[in-house]
């Protein structure tokens, strides 16, 4: 499938990959052999409206094929090819990303048809696929136009910052039949075209495309984000639009367009923040649950009463907590098996008070550590156990984790001592 000449010029491309702004891609000419480009254009499939739908359901003018292996040959053949170690080392090779992932879902992927007065708002991508997991590391592109010209709009945009009206640092691509663009995907490689405006004799015409996104299960913490859909920035005033300009037929729909993508993607943002709105209050109806439910780990004969106020239902704690225990048999002191993070160092400090008996530990992080606690009650008598810590540490901080929450120690166990 690929173009041999593309093997020969490798330590051009990985170099220019390396180097290029406004972030890390690489253009390829001539990517595949001419004979199997050239039968992908021939068996592209059709435009059809069910596969033209937008988020919000709607008919929209991208048609998009992500079941690549039932299209017509040479699709599934291409489909195969991607899988094999030649490819994937191929791309590892040009961009210095090891241990990449075919994606079989193509998820996003497959054939792109993008007909006249369609535009791809500026946009960073989701980073996670929403099946594996995986990370979402390179965008493969192939056009597939034998005929494009700039001035038609389409062509893609790279940008640092699209935000940035003066359009510093952006490159523009043309989509031209058998030339690849790969590029990194991460949280600001920014991109998209704009729309497409043919001419009256070319509006038969489309641009067309395949993509394929490739995944790996592990990336650089420093290059992790939480996880997002992908983001888009709507297109901004024309510039040609300034005070004392007349209005043209053709600068209205351009702006009831822009206007319509606009208050479109508001909507969508909308459903979405009131989907994860009901989300946020189901987990943390679910949450509240668990911590209510929640029963720590208490050998000797004694039952807790209630909730432990600030453990969470894994047993780790914030500085503050406390629990209450209703006494079965006499108790003259008691055990708590307690770990402290690593992060926390030597300077860690936990105060607990039985009753009204208190004790300061200075405890080292890394490791387990057994407190004798002053814990004196008789049978039938409560006795409130309290932890205050002198710090504490987050876990996602650090990268190591997605756990944001602010952690002092973990109470393991607790053994009581009886008479």
């Amino acid at each position: 499938m690929l173009n041999p000449l593309v093997r020969t010029k490798l330590t051009g491309y990985t170099e220019a990959f390396a180097q290029a702004t406004p972030f890390r891609h690489v253009v390829i000419d001539d990517f595949l052999l001419p004979a199997v480009a050239e039968d992908l254009l021939q068996a592209f499939p059709g435009f059809a409206d069910q596969f033209a739908l937008n988020e919000m359901g709607q008919v929209g003018g991208k048609a998009v094929r992500e079941r690549v292996r039932d299209l017509r040959a040479p699709y599934p053949a291409l489909d195969a090819w991607l899988q094999t170690a030649d490819f994937l080392q191929t791309a590892t090779a040009i961009t210095g990303i090891a241990d990449l992932c075919y994606d079989p879902d193509y998820v996003g992927g497959g054939t792109h048809e993008n007909i006249d007065g369609q535009s791809l708002d500026m946009h960073i991508d989701f980073n996670f696929h929403p099946g594996t997991r995986q990370h979402r590391r390179l965008n493969l592109i192939i056009y597939l136009n034998h005929e494009w010209d700039e001035a038609w709009g389409g062509s893609i945009e790279l940008a640092e910052d699209p935000w940035d009206v003066d359009n510093r640092n952006r490159r523009l691509v043309r989509p031209l039949f058998n030339r690849a663009v790969i590029f990194e995907t991460t949280e600001c490689s920014w991109h998209g075209f704009s729309r497409i405006k043919l001419p009256a004799d070319r509006k038969h015409l489309s641009r067309r495309s395949f993509a394929i996104y490739l995944y790996t299960r592990e990336r650089p913490p420093e290059q992790t984000a939480p996880s997002h859909a992908t983001v888009y920035v709507p297109e901004a005033r024309p510039p040609h639009l300034l005070a004392g300009h007349a209005l043209t037929e053709r600068d209205q729909m351009e702006l009831d367009n822009r206007f319509a993508a606009a208050r479109g993607q508001l909507r969508y943002l909308y459903e979405r923040e009131k989907a994860f709105a009901r989300q946020i209050e189901n987990l943390e109806y679910a949450l509240r649950e668990a911590r209510a439910a929640a029963r720590l780990e208490i050998l000797g004969f004694a039952r807790q009463v209630g909730a432990a106020e600030g453990f969470w239902p894994d047993s780790w704690s914030p500085r503050a907590a406390q629990f209450t225990l209703e006494l079965v048999a006499d108790c003259r002191g008691a055990i708590a098996r307690i770990w402290v993070p690593e992060a926390l160092g030597s300077g860690f400090e936990l105060h607990i008070d039985c009753n009204d008996a208190s004790t300061v530990f200075r405890l080292r992080g890394g490791r387990v550590s057994e407190l004798r606690l002053p814990l004196r009650a008789r049978a039938g008598e409560q006795a409130t156990i309290r932890f205050r810590a002198n710090q504490d540490w987050i876990p996602g901080e650090a990268g190591s984790s997605s756990d944001q929450r602010a952690l002092a120690f973990r109470l393991l166990d607790l053994t009581l001592q009886h008479e």
